[in-house]
C-alpha cells in the first residue's frame, strides 16, 4: 500500500438520493476538522448502489465492494458498489477505518480493492430502557458504535415489569401507571427520531413488547376503566413465589379485555417501529403467579384445564395464538419476522405449539443446553445470546441479596469473541451445513438491573465490538489474532467519534501497538 496524506485534499462524493448524501455526510464529519478546501490535490469518491431504498431482513444482501486507486498528481478515484444501500454504507465504514488520523493529520491507504460482505444477517446488541431509563443521546451512542463495527441490529427491549415507559397513544394510561416519571418516557417523536438516526447508519430497530410475563407496572388502570385486572401477581410479596425477580406481573390470560390493550399496543408501535421484525418477549412464566389467582384458575376450570403444568402451557399458549392473530390484524392482515425468547414453551416436548415457518427463537439458555440442538433440528431459525458468552450485566455484585449475580462471571470480550455458534452445534451432534445455517445471527444483551444512563455504553463496548468481528467474518483464528485490531479500533471510537466504552489497556499500550500482549513462551 502507498499511504497519501488525506487530510491536504479536496474530497468530492458522487452519491445517488437523499438516504445515501445523509450517510455521506454522515462519513464526511469523520474527517471534516482536517478537510482543506484549497488543497491542489483530490480524492473522487463515487458510490453506486443499485436499490438505495432497500430494506434490512434476513434476506438483504449487505455486500459490497471498495476500490481505491490513485491516479497520479495528487488524484485518488475510490468506488463504493454495492447492490443495497447497507452495503455501500458498510463500504463507505470500511473506507474511513482505512484512513489513520493523528497530530492533526490523516493518511489514507491507496490502490486497495476488498470485497466484503457479512456471514450472518442479523448482528446487533440488546438494551433494556424498562428497569433503568437510558436516554435518547446514549441510545444513539449505542447506535453509533453497532454502526462503527457493521453490526446491524438494535433489540429495544423498551419495557417490562419495571416500568413501561413507550407512550401508546391508543393507551395512554399505560404510562401514566408504568413510567418512572413525566419525563421517562418514549414519544411516538422519540421512536421515529432513533430508527431515521439508526436507518442512515445501517441499523434496524427491533422492538420487544414482553409478554404475558414481564408485565405488571404499567397494566393497573384495567379495574377503574371498567375492564379488570389486565395484569395479575403485579408488585406481589414475597417475589420468589412469582417471579424470577422483584416486581413481579403477569398477564392476567382470563380477561378478555387484555387483548383489546395488547392489539393497541401493538399498532401504536407498529405506528412508529417500521421495520421488519418484532420481538414479542415469552420468557420466564411462572406457574404459580397463575396458580394463586383465584381469577385464573376459575377461568382454567371453566375451561377443563387442569391446574398442572400441561394446563398451564394450555392457557399460555391460547395467549399465545390469540396475541399473534391480533398483531397481524394490526399490521394489516401481515405478519413480520416473529421473534421470541427460549421459554418453557421451547422445550422440546412442547415446540409443538410454535410455528418454524413464523417464529423465529432467540436463545438465551447455556450454550450446553438441550434446547438449543432440538430447536434446531424442529427447523428454527435462532439468533444466539446464550448467557454464559453474551450477556453483559454478569459478574457484578447481586442486587437482590449477596455474592455475585445470577450469570457471574464477567464475561470478557475474548469469550464473545469465541461464541462460535458452528462449534455450539457440532458439540451437539449437528454438523449438517443446512442446519447450521439455521443460525442466523447474535446479539448481546445488557439488561439494566445494575447499568443506567451513565455505564451502558462501557459495559456494551467494546465487548460488543468483538461480537461484530465474529458474526461478519466467522473467522477461524482465535480472539489473541484480534486483539491488536480491537484495542486500535476502540481507541478510534473514543478520540474521534466520541463512543466511550470500557477502557480496554493503559494508552501506552495503545501508542505501542504489539507489547501489550501475552507472549506464548
Amino acid at each position: 500500500f502507498r499511504s497519501k496524506q488525506w487530510y491536504q485534499r479536496r474530497v468530492a462524493i458522487t452519491a445517488g438520493g437523499q438516504r445515501t448524501s445523509q450517510a455521506v455526510d454522515i462519513f464526511k464529519g469523520y474527517f471534516s476538522a482536517y478537510a482543506q478546501s484549497k488543497a491542489e490535490s483530490q480524492v473522487t469518491v463515487v458510490v453506486q448502489i443499485s436499490d438505495e431504498g432497500s430494506v434490512l431482513n434476513l434476506q438483504t444482501s449487505e455486500q459490497y465492494q471498495l476500490f481505491v486507486q490513485g491516479h497520479g498528481a495528487g488524484s485518488t478515484l475510490v468506488q463504493v458498489s454495492s447492490l443495497t444501500f447497507q452495503g455501500a454504507r458498510h463500504g463507505l465504514e470500511t473506507l474511513s477505518q482505512l484512513i489513520q488520523c493523528e497530530d492533526g493529520q490523516c493518511y489514507m491507504l491507496n490502490d486497495v480493492l476488498i470485497t466484503d460482505g457479512p456471514k450472518y444477517p442479523w448482528r446487533g446488541v440488546i438494551l433494556d430502557t424498562s428497569r433503568n431509563f437510558i436516554t435518547l443521546p446514549t441510545i444513539k451512542k449505542v447506535i453509533d458504535g453497532l454502526s462503527a463495527s457493521k453490526l446491524n441490529t438494535f433489540h429495544w427491549h423498551i419495557t417490562d415489569t419495571h416500568s413501561f415507559p413507550f407512550h401508546s397513544k391508543r393507551r395512554p394510561k399505560m404510562t401514566a401507571w408504568g413510567a418512572y416519571s413525566p419525563d421517562k418516557i418514549y414519544t411516538e417523536k422519540d421512536v421515529i427520531e432513533i430508527e431515521s438516526y439508526a436507518d442512515v447508519r445501517g441499523v434496524r430497530v427491533v422492538p420487544e413488547l414482553d409478554a404475558p410475563a414481564h408485565s405488571g407496572n404499567g397494566y393497573q388502570w384495567g379495574p377503574e376503566e371498567g375492564l379488570g385486572n389486565l395484569a395479575v401477581c403485579v408488585n406481589r410479596d414475597p417475589w420468589e413465589k412469582y417471579c424470577v425477580e422483584p416486581p413481579c406481573g403477569q398477564m392476567n390470560l382470563a380477561n378478555p379485555n387484555l387483548y383489546d390493550v395488547v392489539e393497541d399496543i401493538y399498532r401504536d408501535m407498529l405506528d412508529c417501529f417500521t421495520g421488519t421484525a418484532f420481538h414479542i418477549g415469552g420468557d420466564e412464566v411462572n406457574f404459580n403467579c397463575w396458580n394463586t389467582t383465584k381469577e385464573v384458575t376459575d377461568y382454567m376450570d371453566k375451561k377443563g384445564l387442569t391446574r398442572d403444568e400441561h394446563g398451564f402451557m394450555e392457557l399460555w399458549n391460547e395467549y399465545q395464538e390469540t396475541a399473534l392473530a391480533r398483531f397481524k390484524k394490526a399490521n394489516g392482515g401481515k405478519l413480520k419476522d416473529m421473534v421470541l425468547w427460549t421459554s418453557h414453551m421451547t422445550e422440546p416436548e412442547f415446540l409443538h405449539y410454535l410455528d418454524p415457518k413464523v417464529y423465529t427463537v432467540q436463545y438465551w439458555e447455556h450454550s450446553t443446553n438441550k434446547q438449543l440442538p432440538a430447536i434446531i433440528n424442529n427447523g428454527f431459525r435462532v439468533i444466539m445470546s446464550n448467557y454464559d458468552d453474551l450477556y453483559l450485566d454478569c459478574g457484578m455484585g447481586a442486587w437482590v441479596g449477596e455474592g455475585n449475580n445470577w450469570c457471574s462471571p464477567y464475561k470478557g470480550w475474548q469469550k464473545i469473541y469465541m461464541n462460535n455458534p458452528r462449534k455450539m452445534l457440532a458439540k451437539a451432534g449437528i454438523t449438517d451445513p443446512s442446519k447450521v445455517k439455521q443460525v442466523v445471527g447474535a446479539e448481546t444483551a445488557l439488561w439494566t438491573e445494575q447499568a443506567g444512563d451513565q455505564s451502558s455504553l462501557a459495559k456494551i463496548f467494546p465487548r460488543t465490538y468483538a461480537l461484530g468481528e465474529r458474526y461478519w467474518s466467522d473467522p477461524d483464528t482465535d480472539w489473541f489474532a484480534a486483539e491488536r485490531r480491537l484495542v486500535y479500533f476502540t481507541s478510534v471510537m473514543e478520540n474521534q467519534r466520541g463512543v466511550y466504552g470500557e477502557t480496554m489497556k493503559p494508552e501506552w499500550c495503545v501508542q505501542s501497538e504489539g507489547i501489550c500482549i501475552l507472549n506464548k513462551l
